[in-house]
């Protein structure tokens, strides 16, 4: 199975390959603001290295959310575009799962947190393995405040918390104990593609997973 890799949902930009069974490519970017642009780059850099043309993929996945608005746009769009242009289908993949499904071993528990602005994170419980993950809850929206105590209720999980500078210090100041910090990659990207390819869809079918609405002018969700 060939499947691109797209995340562009938090500051980071990635595009990851799985080829041949294994993930071939990873590359990621601290990119901000300029995903638009460094996206194309980055995933005709991933294809070239690895001697493929777009047509010869059998799917695109791509974080749908919930994370930057902007960013969430920026890939979905890009996803859907090159799948249409192809005549292949879309893969949406949750990007809480894509943080921290690389840390599951089958026994573990993991909470991957995103930050959501207006002191709040996004978060979910997962289980399961690196290939096979599940949720435990699914994406929701919770203050710092709510988060303390969520956390202290869970003492059991995991916490993988998105690689934000902002974040950090929000987390910090509430005391809220961190396990490791973490981005969302490309390559984990591709890889979930391949254990959600039943759910592929058309590229117009693909949407976005925000969870609230945009905040207006702004570009992190």
């Amino acid at each position: 199975m060939r499947v691109l890799g797209i995340d562009c949902s938090t500051c980071w930009t990635g595009v990851g390959l799985f080829l041949e069974g294994a993930i071939k490519a990873d590359v990621n970017y601290l990119a901000g603001r300029r995903q638009a642009s460094l996206l194309p780059l980055l995933a005709s850099e991933v294809l070239e290295r690895s001697g493929l043309e777009p047509w010869s993929l059998d799917a695109v996945s791509v974080t749908v959310g919930p994370g930057s608005f902007t960013g969430i746009r920026v890939g979905l769009s890009y996803a859907c575009a090159l799948s249409e242009g192809t005549g292949r289908k879309v893969i949406p993949v949750s990007s809480l799962m894509a943080l921290g499904a690389p840390f599951l071993d089958g026994s573990r528990k993991v909470l991957p947190l995103i930050r959501a602005r207006r002191g709040q994170v996004y978060l979910a419980a997962l289980g399961g393995e690196r290939r096979s993950p599940f949720f435990l809850s699914p994406p929701r929206i919770l203050s710092l405040e709510d988060l303390s105590s969520y956390v202290e209720r869970n003492s059991g999980f995991l916490t993988v918390v998105d690689d934000d500078q902002a974040l950090s210090q929000e987390l910090s100041g509430k005391s809220i104990k961190v396990s490791t910090f973490a981005s969302v990659r490309g390559g984990a990207v591709a890889l979930l593609g391949t254990a959600l390819f039943g759910q592929a869809v058309d590229p117009g079918e693909a949407r976005a997973l925000y969870i609230r609405d945009p905040d207006t002018g702004a570009s992190r969700g």
